[in-house]
């Protein structure tokens, strides 16, 4: 099977994944009778690293107070004329992700057999640090409403935090 058929499969099962999440969260809220909503405790973190002009910097994106989650749809923006996209390698806590994308725009997908209970790093993302960047330059994360869920098919709430790249 080709790799872009095995893109195309992951995808459609996170988008089923997150129709079923989003139709769990809908439903439990309006048969719920305390109405009391997840906190969103859960967070999704893109270090902040620095690096030079010319040089590659190896960004952490990572996973804290996890409550176990089985797929992952994130999307990341970044400034393409200050950072060029490299490549991606999976963390310690992901069997196997795909990063596709570049031009400013990045997404990770990624459906586990079972839930990841630990918290750790997802994955890590290389980037070429540009003649024309300075100051910092953010790498913005994107978390929709169905972005992660568990096993069970119920969205995680998850509270997205950005990072950047310190240029020397």
């Amino acid at each position: 099977m080709s790799k872009k058929k095995i893109i195309v499969i992951v995808a459609a099962a996170v988008a089923a994944i997150a129709l079923f999440a989003g139709l769990g969260v809908y439903l439990s809220s309006v048969f719920s009778s305390d109405g009391d909503s997840k906190s969103g405790k859960t967070a999704i973190t893109v270090d902040s690293v620095s690096g030079e002009v010319g040089k590659t910097v190896r960004v952490p994106v990572k996973i804290s107070d996890n409550p176990g989650a089985m797929g992952f749809f994130l999307q990341f923006e970044y400034d393409d004329e200050a950072l060029e996209y490299i490549s991606f390698e999976k963390g310690e806590l992901l069997t196997d992700c795909e990063v596709s994308g570049g031009n400013g725009s990045l997404k990770l997908i990624s459906v586990e057999e079972n839930d990841v209970k630990k918290d750790g790093t997802l994955v890590y993302l290389t980037f070429k640090v540009q003649g024309g960047a300075s100051g910092n330059s953010e790498i913005k994360l994107i978390c929709g409403e169905n972005s992660v869920c568990n096993y069970n098919e119920e969205s995680i709430a998850i509270n997205a935090v950005n990072g950047k790249i310190s240029v020397k």
